[in-house]
């Protein structure tokens, strides 16, 4: 289950960057960038990486840094007396590095362990 969620997270963000690259939305590269990096190792860690404890470290570590840069994102504006910058890119990277936190600690990945 774990892997599936980064798959789906993986695959999420490469098109958002995609989108963003090619103009469909208002996005600077940097932040193109960001979220195809992001969703490469997402992906990596959904389709490629076997070791079940590697995925959950590798989905929460993710979760964080996206809550951390994109949190950092939303709030700076305030530091030059602007407004919070509530972009959709940005609230939903926010809400997707929450649910990779959640994520890694509450869902399995695996058959579950048969009982002695």
């Amino acid at each position: 289950m774990l892997r599936a969620y980064a798959r789906i997270v993986g695959i999420v963000l490469l098109l958002s960057a995609l989108v963003g690259g090619a103009n469909v939305i208002n996005t600077a590269w940097p932040v193109d960038f960001f979220h195809a990096t992001v969703g490469a190792i997402f992906a990596y860690i959904g389709f490629l990486q076997r070791d079940t404890e590697v995925v959950r470290q590798a989905v929460g570590g993710m979760g964080l840094l996206l809550l951390l840069v994109k949190g950092a994102t939303i709030v700076a504006p305030l530091l030059w007396g602007e407004t919070l910058l509530r972009g959709p890119i940005e609230i939903t990277c926010l809400v997707v590095g929450a649910l990779s936190v959640l994520a890694a600690r509450y869902l399995r990945d695996g058959p579950p362990r048969a009982r002695p």
